[in-house]
Order: C-alpha cells, then sequence, then structure tokens
C-alpha cells in the first residue's frame, strides 16, 4: 500500500508522524510524497486552541472532497481523540486514530480490509490512562527513525501532570508519561546514524521528565547519559523547560556538556502574580527572574525564549503593564506571544471579566513591538563575532550569488530567526561564520573557513 502522512501541529505530532511512517514502512508499505499516488492518507490532527481545529477541520474536508474512491482517509493525533465524534462525522473520513493509538497504525491499516459499501469507521480500544508496556504504548513501540535531515525533533515524555486553566491538552494526552532512558538513547544514536546534526528535545513538560519513573532530576541524568553517547559534533536542544523545576544540576549539566546548545525555552505566559494564580501557573516571577540569573552566570550567552498569553481573562492594564517591565527587565532574546483564546472546556472560559478582544489586540501589538526592540539589541551583540551556523538549505540572490541558510544555537526550528551565509555549503554542515549584519530576527554573515 501506497501513504501520504500530513502533519499538523506541533513537533511532538511530528515526532508521532515519523514513528507511524516508520512503523508503515517496517510493515512493507511506501510511502509517496504526492497525495494523488497514495492508497492511504494520514493527516496527524492538532487540538490546541480553536484556530488549529479550524485548520484540521478545514484539511480533512479539502482532502475528503478530493480523494479518489479508492482512497482511505485516516484522522489521527489529537483532534481524533479530542473531537471524536466531530471528526468522524466529516463525510469522506473513513477512519480515525486516537493521539494515544498511533502506534497501532499497522493494526489498522493490514492487512487491509475490503472496501465497504458505505463509509466506515473503526474506533480502537482506548489507551489506559497509565499504558502497559506492551506493543499499544508509545514508550516502548518499535520505533524507526530515519530522519536524515539536519534536524530532528526526539520525544521524550508526552502528556501532563500541570492542569493549567487555558488547556485542554491533558484531557486529551493524559497524565505524563516518560520514555525510559534507553530507548531516548537508542532513537538519538539511531537519528545522529541517518545524518541528524540537532536533536531537539520535546515534552509537554521537559523538566519533569522521569519523575513517573521513580527518577530525581530526570532531565540532568538524561542529558548527561545522551552526551555520553552522541559525537561531539551533535547539537541537543532543550524546548518548554518550565522554570521552577531548572535545578542546580541541570544547570551544571548544561554549562559542561559541549554538545547541550546554550538555549532554553521558558514557556512563562505571564509575569504578574494575580494572573498566574488564576492561570494555574507558579505565582513566583521573582523565583523565575533568579533561575534567569543563575544560567546566565553560569552559561552568559545562552539565548532564552519563551511564550506569554495576552488577554487571559481578568487581565488588568497594571497586570499587563506589569509583564511589558519583566519583559524589559529580563531582556529575553525571543519571544512568542499568543492571543488569549476561550478554549471550551477549560476553567479559564468560565472565569468572568473576559477581556475584550479589540483590548487583547492593542495589547498583543505593544508587547510585540517592544520585544522586537529588545530583540535587535540581543541580536545586535553578536556583531562581528563568530558562531558556529548548521547549514539548511542553499540558494542565490537576485544577481546570482550563491547564499546559504542556516540556524546558530541561538535558533530553534520553525520558531527562531536565521543565519544567512555567503557562499554554498551543503545542508548538515556546521560552518564557522562572523556575522556581519544584525536585523530583530536574523543574522548575516560571512564563513570565516577557506
Amino acid at each position: 500500500m501506497k501513504y501520504h502522512i500530513l502533519t499538523l501541529g506541533c513537533p511532538k505530532n511530528a515526532v508521532d508522524s515519523e514513528a507511524m511512517d516508520g512503523l508503515l514502512a517496517a510493515a512493507g508499505h511506501s510511502p509517496v510524497a504526492e497525495l494523488a499516488a497514495a492508497d492511504l492518507i494520514i493527516v496527524n490532527t492538532c487540538s490546541f486552541i480553536a484556530t488549529a481545529r479550524d485548520e484540521t477541520l478545514q484539511t480533512l474536508q479539502q482532502l475528503a472532497a478530493a480523494k479518489r474512491p479508492d482512497q482511505r482517509l485516516i484522522a489521527a493525533g489529537c483532534m481524533a481523540q479530542s473531537h471524536q465524534e466531530l471528526v468522524a462525522a466529516l463525510p469522506g473520513v473513513d477512519q480515525t486514530l486516537s493521539t494515544r493509538e498511533w502506534m497501532r497504525v499497522v493494526e489498522l491499516v493490514a492487512p487491509e480490509p475490503a472496501r465497504p459499501t458505505a463509509q466506515t469507521m473503526i474506533a480502537l480500544e482506548p489507551a489506559p490512562s497509565t499504558p502497559s508496556h506492551g506493543y499499544a504504548d508509545w514508550r516502548t513501540a518499535p520505533m524507526r527513525r530515519t530522519r536524515s535531515t539536519p534536524s530532528a525533533y526526539l520525544k521524550i515524555s508526552d502528556g501532563c501532570n500541570l492542569h493549567c486553566a487555558f488547556c485542554t491538552i491533558p484531557s486529551f494526552k493524559g497524565t505524563m508519561a516518560s520514555k525510559p532512558l534507553d530507548a531516548i538513547l537508542t532513537e538519538a544514536q539511531q537519528l545522529v546514524t541517518h545524518g541528524v546534526r540537532e536533536l531537539v528535545l520535546v515534552a509537554q513538560h521537559l523538566t519533569d521528565y522521569g519523575r513517573d519513573l521513580g527518577m530525581s532530576d530526570g532531565l540532568a541524568t538524561l542529558l548527561a547519559a545522551l552526551c555520553q553517547v552522541l559525537p561531539a559534533q551533535t547539537w541537543v536542544r532543550l524546548m518548554y523547560a518550565y522554570p521552577h523545576a531548572i535545578s542546580e544540576q541541570l544547570i551544571d549539566v548544561m554549562s559542561s556538556h559541549q554538545q547541550i546548545v546554550k538555549y532554553l525555552d521558558l514557556p512563562l505566559q505571564h509575569a504578574h502574580p494575580e494572573t498566574l494564580r488564576r492561570m494555574r501557573r507558579p505565582p513566583d516571577t521573582e523565583q523565575t527572574k533568579r533561575t534567569i540569573a543563575a544560567l546566565r552566570a553560569t552559561m552568559p550567552d545562552i539565548a532564552l525564549r519563551s511564550t506569554f498569553i495576552v488577554g487571559f481573562p481578568g487581565e488588568t492594564t497594571a497586570e499587563f503593564q506589569t509583564l511589558l517591565a519583566f519583559l524589559e527587565e529580563v531582556q529575553l532574546d525571543r519571544v512568542g506571544a499568543f492571543r488569549y483564546s476561550q478554549e471550551p472546556g477549560t476553567h479559564a472560559a468560565s472565569l468572568p471579566h473576559q477581556v475584550r478582544p479589540h483590548v487583547i489586540e492593542r495589547r498583543w501589538h505593544a508587547l510585540m513591538q517592544l520585544q522586537r526592540e529588545i530583540s535587535v539589541q540581543r541580536n545586535a551583540r553578536w556583531l562581528d563575532r563568530e558562531l558556529p551556523v548548521l547549514i539548511e538549505g542553499q540558494g542565490q540572490t537576485d544577481d546570482d550569488r550563491p547564499l546559504s541558510l542556516g540556524r546558530s544555537f541561538r535558533d530553534a526550528p520553525e520558531v527562531d530567526g536565521h543565519v544567512f551565509v555567503w557562499g554554498s555549503y551543503a545542508p548538515g554542515s556546521l560552518v564557522p561564520v562572523r556575522i556581519t549584519q544584525t536585523s530583530a530576527y536574523d543574522l548575516w554573515g560571512i564563513p570565516t573557513i577557506l
């Protein structure tokens, strides 16, 4: 059978899609790049916020309308779990496969059933909240990771125990479940063997890794073990690390191993204690500042990224001004901001004093304008300095000058900026570059190698 997988949503979905791809290929099925050539189309759906669900539904409807009678369309992933009845009812969607069951994709599609005369839905048994260590557990399911791109995501846990007021993820992902350390090491080595130069560690809550396995300081332990088995030139990047769980041991491991890039994504969401309490988040902003100071004291050039929610219910003008003052004080390198989205079923959706949309929009623009000025200053610190750049692509300017595109340790894939390097260099190569020009988001430079 020929199949095509389309991934929507976050990096954790990308890992699940690649794992499904590996399982299907190992079972003798063939991936194809074009939808028209596929017998089977799998859409790995996203259910994070309303706009993501709208995109999912629109994508499924378009694919269903265009598919041939002999093609099958499977909706997999988060929205197939969180809104299974809605997704299954879409005309043209033949089957659903929840986010906790993607590892059973071969069981679902092979052997291929006889084509029915009417639309058929297959509902697999739901995964238990604490899965067994069998085939139907994503943590131990056989995976074949064959990425040959410069960068690859590596999921070390899934689910979350925090239950933030604005988030629906625990309702369909379940409680946090960590992948065993040995399985992660094997997967990491497999990716590097296939040419991956950067491993981006992802989870809902990275700094909580291993707690369910009885580990203490599990993330620090995992990182030290990874650095023992990975080549010296491999990059290891950390995403979604909650600051209240960043320990002295973790900071020490990050600073003492060259494979761990000096970059950390801290999803803070806000800075005013009262807003954070309403969000059901740790409200100790002063502790967050101390953590940032400790990271910079040990790793002066560390790049820090965070995300914030603007217009959370009850956010007053004073609370928003506190957020702006926090940004001015801590001078983060990278910031993303979400306009608050009222998600049905969350605690936040029932809170009083919902902020009016035009106020949210105005505050969002104010925050992004402030952060742009900060980012300009943070990037300008690298003028005339040298950075190693991981090359991802090649091209040329309008006047036919060769130009390569890459990222430094300061830039996570898909969410941060780029480094434009004069010259033509192979994707996957690591090139030392002297920075000659900076902007709010990107850098330009010339290679310092002959």
